[in-house]
Parts: structure tokens; sequence; C-alpha cells
């Protein structure tokens, strides 16, 4: 998580000795929410952690203040990962499988430009109040090729997300990141746009990932803080060729993925209560059927 520095650690005090990886990455994460600048240093009993002197009685209080308020003296539970530990997740798949599922069925109607003009991203609708078209674009592809990209795209970005987090709240960024892209994409054009697709919401996962791996780096001062940021964009602008590409809705995900990241990782490991994922699905569900039903209700 955070790159030792062998040169300065006479100058660090060890606060923990002999964890586990994955014990020394929450460690990490809980010390990197209170601002406490802690690395790590491997022996041969495991991982030490080491902070400055002036900072481990500080440091030494919020880890057990962490685990006394979370896990009432039971055994540590395993941190967020250091790193994706793979694509697959039952919810992505399911995600996957609804987007599927709509696009067939609209094209077996044959209504699909239809639907596109009453649900797409359409500035004009949006900014004239019909904010619902944001998380409904997010749902309607233009063709088979556009829909199996994006489907690509959550396999790769999304299900990750998902793994970090949990099956709703992992749903639920990608909602929010989705939504608010399109929502500021349609302020930003005016007018003059008609935008549909989930790679809004796929470039939202990639950018929540820069920021989960940007969080993963050492204290602020370091130069490498920065490069999953430059990496995610590099990604993204690489991602975003294509001749009906909107890439200002790629932009837009991508940034409000990684700003939202910024606070919903954290959030994440500090709010551990067992209702947490049926919750932020619950909540994310209802946005959607929100979003039809005022759809529905326009056209009628």
């Amino acid at each position: 998580m955070y790159t030792p520095l062998p040169q300065k650690q006479d100058k660090l005090k060890r606060i923990f000795a002999g964890r586990s990886a994955a014990s020394a990455d929450l460690i990490l994460l809980i010390l990197a929410s209170q601002n406490i600048s802690a690395h790590k240093s491997f022996s041969a009993r495991g991982i030490d952690i080491l902070t400055s002197p002036e900072q481990a009685a500080a440091a030494r209080s919020h880890v057990a203040a962490y685990f006394r308020e979370n896990h009432s003296g039971k055994t540590q539970p395993s941190a967020l990962p250091a790193g994706p530990s793979g694509f697959a997740t039952p919810a992505a798949f399911v995600i996957m499988g609804l987007l599927a599922a709509i696009h067939m069925g609209i094209d077996m109607t044959g209504t699909r430009w239809d639907h596109i003009l009453a649900y797409g991203a359409s500035s004009m609708f949006i900014c004239q109040g019909e904010t619902f078209r944001a998380v409904t674009a997010l749902f309607l592809h233009s063709d088979t090729a556009h829909l199996l990209g994006n489907l690509a795209g959550i396999l790769l970005f999304a299900g990750p997300v998902i793994r970090l987090s949990g099956y709703g709240t992992g749903p639920f960024f990608l909602l929010f990141a989705g939504t608010c892209g399109n929502l500021i994409n349609a302020g930003f054009h005016g007018n003059a746009l008609l935008s549909i697709g989930a790679s809004t919401a796929v470039m939202g996962a990639a950018g929540g990932l820069s920021a989960f791996q940007m969080m993963q780096k050492g204290p602020l001062r370091k130069r490498d803080r920065i490069m999953p940021l430059i990496a995610g964009a590099t990604l993204m602008a690489f991602l975003s060729h294509g001749e009906n590409t909107d890439v200002w809705a790629h932009v837009f995900g991508f940034f409000c993925g990684f700003f939202a990241g910024i606070f919903f990782f954290p959030l994440v490991l500090i709010c551990r209560h067992p209702l947490r994922e049926p919750m932020a699905l619950v909540i994310t569900l209802v946005i959607l059927a929100a979003a039809l039903t005022a759809g529905y209700t326009g056209l009628g």
C-alpha cells in the first residue's frame, strides 16, 4: 500500500510488528483516513508498521478505537484488498445481464429509436428538468457492438469496484458516477446532444479505481502519488475513440468517479454496518424505479 522508505527508517518508530499483508493494509488505510503518515517494513516475522515518533501514540489510539468500535474484540476482518483480486463478481454479471436483456427486449419490439428519444440523455430535455434521462440513458445502447463494448468495460472496471466495496455500494457508486457524468455533460453541451450507453458509468468505475490506487500510495509529498490518475486518464482517452463516441461524457464520468472515489472508499472501510449492502442496493433500485416512473409519466 505505502512505499517503504528504508533510508529514513532509523527516524521512524515501529508501532505494529509481524502483521499479515491484509492486516497491514487495513492499518495503513485507517491511519491514512486520520492523516497519519505510515510505512511498511518487511521482516522475517511479517510486516511491521512504522510512523514518526510524534504520531506513534495517536496512531495506536486510532487503530485501537477502530477495532473497538467496529469489531468488539473479535478477530480482525480482512481489509480492503491492496488491489482487486479479480473481475468476476455476481453483481457485475447481474448488471451485464440486465443491460443485455433491456437491449434485446427493445430490439424485439422494434422501438429502439423511440426509446432512445424518450429516455436518452438529451441535453435539451435534461436542462428543462427531465433529469431522469441521466439515469435511464445508462441502460440504452445503439447497437450490439456498442452493448458488447460496455459489457466488457463493466467486467474490467465495474467488477473490481464492486469487489472492493460490496454488492450494494458498488452498483450505487456506478450509478452515482454515471448519472453525475451525464448531468454535467448535458449542462456542458446545452441543447446539442443526445447521448446513451453505460460507458459514462464504466469510465466512472475507472476513475474510482484510479482514486483507490492513488490512496494506496505514500504520503502526498511522494512524486508517484499522481501516477494512478495519469494512468487512468490515459486509459480513458485510449478507450474514447470512435466516430459516435461522446468523449466528454467519458471525461466527466471518469472525473466524477475519481472524486467520488476519494471519499467513497474510506467511507466503505469506516462504515461496516451489517445492513450497509442491502440498504445501498435498495437505494440504488429505488433511484432506478423513480427514474423509470418519471420517464413513463413524462411520456404519458
